[in-house]
């Protein structure tokens, strides 16, 4: 069964969907706590690339510049907080176990980050219900349109993105050539996918 909202407040709450057919809460990370776990979650996530990504450790390291991600850490929520963006956190039975950001590119587009469930929370349908939510935020939020990128070699995002209606699409921002190569660029057009 589709895992759905049992209830959506007003955009801007500080919790809002429990998700049927699991205990995971997702919410916005507002106390200085709650924003300690998306930094360690968002650590872990690049620690992660790296442990899968041995044969592109230069790539990981060049998409995860040191001195940039720990000053995107460091200014959570930063460009991922209201108006334009958002941050999301998911926890099970108090832990948390993943999280999600969205950022405003354009007016019209946004882009979602950083998207991450740790190891032993996958498989439970949370990195589902974080899209679903981050992708309700940005429709809420005015966008008409979402990008992200990701790996090649994460076919799992992959499927997922394209199980919610995501498209590959041509690289939206400038990088290298072997940057280029080692991603895929994904877009969903917002209005398509409220039904």
């Amino acid at each position: 069964a589709a895992k759905t909202p049992t209830c959506w407040l007003n955009a801007w709450t500080r919790r809002w969907p429990v998700w049927q057919a699991m205990a995971a809460s997702i919410g916005v990370p507002v106390t200085a706590a709650e924003l300690d776990q998306v930094r360690d979650l968002m650590r872990a996530f690049s620690d992660w690339q790296r442990q899968r990504n041995v044969e592109d450790i230069e790539l990981v390291d060049q998409y995860f510049d040191a001195v940039e991600f720990e000053a995107e850490l460091a200014s959570l929520p930063g460009k991922y907080g209201p108006p334009h963006g958002q941050l999301l956190l998911a926890t099970l039975h108090g832990d948390a176990a993943g999280c999600v950001a969205l950022r405003r590119i354009d007016p019209d587009s946004c882009e979602m980050k950083r998207m991450f469930v740790h190891a032993r929370f996958q498989g439970r349908g949370i990195g589902r219900a974080l899209a679903q939510a981050i992708i309700a935020q940005a429709g809420l939020m005015g966008y008409s349109t979402m990008r992200l990128d990701t790996s090649v070699r994460q076919i799992e995002a992959q499927s997922l993105y394209a199980g919610l209606g995501f498209r590959s699409i041509e690289p939206y921002y400038e990088l290298s050539a072997r940057l280029r190569n080692w991603l895929v660029f994904m877009e969903l057009e917002l209005t398509s996918s409220a039904g």
